[in-house]
């Protein structure tokens, strides 16, 4: 991703001295000439230290493209989607053309992350990227950490900017494999997945995957089953997609978007789950029509979906490739309260449950307060679940309302309440099963049970980790032992997509035919970098190597510009006009090649009057 840099004016405010401190006389004069010299000197002295404080100290940037994304916007539109009312934002930089910033093609629509309606969306106005501001003196105190988001010469085009977020350290060698980075210490050692050093960076940057309080109600009246549901709790091999509502289990009220179960309901213990049905563009057409919805909903694997890069047309006039591949890092988040045990219930609890493959993970919060960790390989056999942590202290009061969010991310276990991280009596992470790949059950891959306590819950939400694809560039013509190896994670995504719904088929099809990508190891003053957008993201992974270098994917430390720190202008929020607001003057509109692109029609690149978009004030993490 190419910056744009944009000086930031550190000197205003310096004060102009005055001719005299004393009380004021009747008839004091002040003498022209120095007066005027002295305005002179402090501009000239505001001039030279915003000069001083750009060079060495801190500089404003725009983001221009979406490689970045969700954490950083470039040139991109916002939307409100049609039917659920779900916000996001899509990337627009595609419109573009990159040399001359002139207007090419227009995009049209971009499909809601939450309940996949196509939205039209080629009226909405369109935004520059965000505003960002560098730390250029951190890395002269210290040095580069993992996960840091930095700005940095590109090596293959050294007088252009990039940023992205730094994954690899010096010496280490690199793998992305199954959506996670690892590392290892030069030639010797093994592979270690590389963590986020805080978990609450992790989530900064994980991505919506559905949010229940913004349920597409044409969808569901017109016979769309809801995602989250009480249900009778089958054996291991019967697939979601076949399991039944259970009566006299969990009670939903899909007005408020809430679900609850008393004391005595629970005593034998019940499930509400999670199945992931993704709304197809034949279910909302026949929805919208009002027909009977002859195509059945399959629940399918949660998969590397990224709305900010699902919109058509394409910078070639066509959709974006689908995202094929499984992501089983995720996590849910809720508003809880927990009721005292019923009469004559020996184990009253209350399980959040997230399943990745083989591996169930338990978050189980008993009636004392306090939550315990757990896990079993239940799915390959093992019967008994293992307790990995117990919280410090109880962390859970009776009776009152709480936000909980369990998280399965990086091989770690983490738990939220009320936005505070959980203290645990010992380490959450763990090592990964023997057995890889999507089970059945990974179809429904949330659950919530109760067991002899009256339990409400709402604002239910589910999100997933980034998935980092494993592709490479190969143009440099290295030679490879084994021929068939491919630049691409995998080489037919469109087939590996078509299988998210047969979890056994698609794990089978992946581990025969995916690639891990390898990297070789790092230099001594070295680093690895790459995107947050992953599937679209010019980084580390495919650079060209046009100047020759034996390690064409390194950064060296002397290319570091700077730690991002902070957002200080997202975009102004256009009002009046339908929230469109207006462009009266030529200048406030794109330019055309009209020559090159006669069917292109111009829409405003800014327009007036609008508001600053303080919620994205944030700092970069």
């Amino acid at each position: 991703m190419g910056l744009t840099a944009k000086s930031t004016w550190f000197g205003k405010g310096v004060a102009v001295p005055s001719a005299s401190l004393a009380a004021p006389q009747a008839k004091t004069r002040v003498r022209s000439g120095n007066d005027t010299r002295e305005v002179i000197e402090s501009i000239a002295f505001a001039f030279i230290l915003a000069f001083i404080l750009r060079t060495f100290l801190a500089e404003a940037f725009v983001i221009p493209t979406g490689s970045m994304a969700p954490t950083l916007y470039g040139r991109c539109k916002e939307v409100t989607c049609s039917q659920c009312r779900h916000q996001f934002a899509i990337g627009a930089s595609d419109e573009l053309n990159r040399s001359n910033g002139t207007l090419e093609m227009r995009i049209e629509t971009a499909t809601c992350p939450n309940c996949r309606f196509e939205n039209d969306i080629k009226d909405r106005p369109v935004f520059s990227g965000d505003r960002i501001l560098v730390n250029k003196w951190t890395y002269e105190l210290a040095k580069p950490s993992r996960w840091d988001v930095v700005v940095f010469k590109f090596p293959e085009e050294p007088e252009t900017n990039y940023i992205k977020r730094l994954v690899g350290l010096p010496g280490e060698m690199l793998r992305v494999w199954r959506g996670d980075i690892y590392v290892r210490p030069g030639l010797d050692g093994e592979y270690k997945i590389a963590r986020k050093d805080d978990p609450n960076k992790q989530r900064v940057i994980q991505q919506s995957v559905y949010d229940d309080t913004e349920a597409p109600r044409v969808l569901i009246d017109a016979g769309w089953p809801e995602r989250w549901q009480g249900v009778e709790f089958p054996a291991n091999d019967v697939s979601p997609a076949d399991w039944k509502e259970d009566p006299a289990g969990w009670k939903a009220d899909r007005k408020a978007r809430s679900f609850s179960i008393t004391g005595n309901e629970s005593q034998s213990g019940k499930w509400l789950r999670y199945r992931h049905y993704l709304p197809t563009p034949e279910a909302w057409s026949q929805a919208l029509e009002n027909q009977p919805m002859i195509f059945p909903a399959k629940p399918q694997l949660i998969a590397d979906f990224c709305s900010y890069n699902h919109y058509a047309p394409m910078g070639n006039g066509q959709r974006g490739e689908p995202d094929p591949y499984w992501v089983g890092d995720i996590a849910v988040t809720g508003r809880f309260r927990l009721g005292p045990a019923a009469e004559g219930v020996e184990n009253a609890n209350v399980i959040i449950e997230l399943t990745r493959g083989v591996r169930v993970y338990q978050c189980v919060i008993g009636t004392d307060g306090f939550i315990t960790l757990r896990m079993s390989d239940e799915l390959a056999g093992e019967e008994a679940f293992r307790s990995i942590a117990r919280s410090k202290s109880p962390v859970v009061a009776t009776g009152s309302w709480f936000n909980l969010e369990f998280a399965n991310f990086d091989q770690r276990l983490c738990v939220w309440i009320n936005d505070q991280l959980v203290e645990f009596d010992a380490e959450t992470t763990y090592a990964p099963p023997a057995l890889y790949g999507p089970q059945l059950r990974d179809l429904s891959p949330v659950g919530i049970f109760a067991q002899g306590r009256e339990v409400d819950v709402e604002e239910l939400r589910i999100f997933r980790d980034i998935y980092y694809r494993a592709d490479r560039d190969l143009s440099d013509g290295r030679a490879f032992p084994d021929a068939a190896v491919s630049p691409s994670e995998y080489s037919s995504p469109g087939r590996l997509a078509a299988l998210l719904s047969d979890p056994l088929a698609w794990g089978a099809e992946y581990e025969a035919h995916a690639f891990a990508a390898e990297f070789p190891a790092l230099g001594a003053d070295e680093y690895f970098m790459m995107g947050d957008n992953s599937p679209r993201s010019q980084d580390a992974r495919q650079w060209s190597n046009t100047r020759g270098a034996d390690r064409r994917h390194a950064v060296p430390g002397s290319a570091l510009v700077g730690k991002a720190f902070s957002i200080f202008w997202p975009h102004g929020v256009p009002f009046m006009n339908d929230g469109k607001g207006y462009a009266p003057l030529p200048f406030f509109y794109h330019k055309v090649n009209k020559a090159q692109n006669p069917d292109v029609e111009n829409y405003p690149r800014f327009s007036i009057p609008f508001y600053p978009q303080w919620w994205r004030w944030t700092r970069i993490r």
